[in-house]
């Protein structure tokens, strides 16, 4: 089997080590839980694609930016980040990062639900922002307080902007 790319993701939060290969036939995503086989087909609908995967047949909808894909998909939207081996390693991916919530490409507020100074948990919705025609709901990485929303709905922002802070923890 030919391997094409061996990355890091981070989906949701999680990072996970994988790579893609070809078969000859087929593409292959292979990960620390196993092999699964998969096509993608483009539907004809900006960034719509089919998934064909373990026999199973779904419609999402891609938005690709410089540092992360957004995959809608069975009424949920998945954050798929790209992580560097090498900022890793040097450690300048932790702490603080984890209170921001950063613009992965360009885009528009569509609403906001939170405003400095609420409580908030983990997994709240943030705000709703649209890149590329795809809304996506900002959620909350940490329970937490928010002490930064820099944006109001109809903002445009741009690529890296922050959109929402988080106040440090206590220790």
């Amino acid at each position: 089997m030919e391997k094409l790319m061996q990355r890091i993701f981070q989906i949701d939060g999680e990072e996970t080590d994988c790579w893609l290969g070809h078969d000859g036939s087929r593409f292959v995503l292979n990960t620390p839980t196993g092999a699964v086989a998969c096509q993608l087909d483009p539907t004809g609908l900006p960034g719509g694609y089919k998934l064909r995967a373990k026999g199973v047949v779904r419609e999402l909808r891609l938005a690709v930016g410089p540092e992360a894909t957004f995959v809608h998909m069975d009424g949920r939207t998945y954050e798929v980040g790209r992580v560097d081996p090498a900022e890793r390693l040097a450690g300048s991916d932790s702490g603080a990062s984890d209170d921001r919530l950063v613009a992965p490409m360009p885009g528009v507020v569509v609403s906001v639900a939170v405003k400095p100074g609420d409580a908030v948990e983990e997994g709240q919705p943030l705000l709703v922002i649209e890149s590329m025609k795809l809304e996506t709901t900002l959620t909350a990485p940490r329970d937490g307080v928010v002490a930064e929303m820099p944006f109001a709905e109809g903002d445009s922002f741009g690529l890296k902007d922050i959109l929402a802070q988080l106040a440090p923890e206590e220790e």
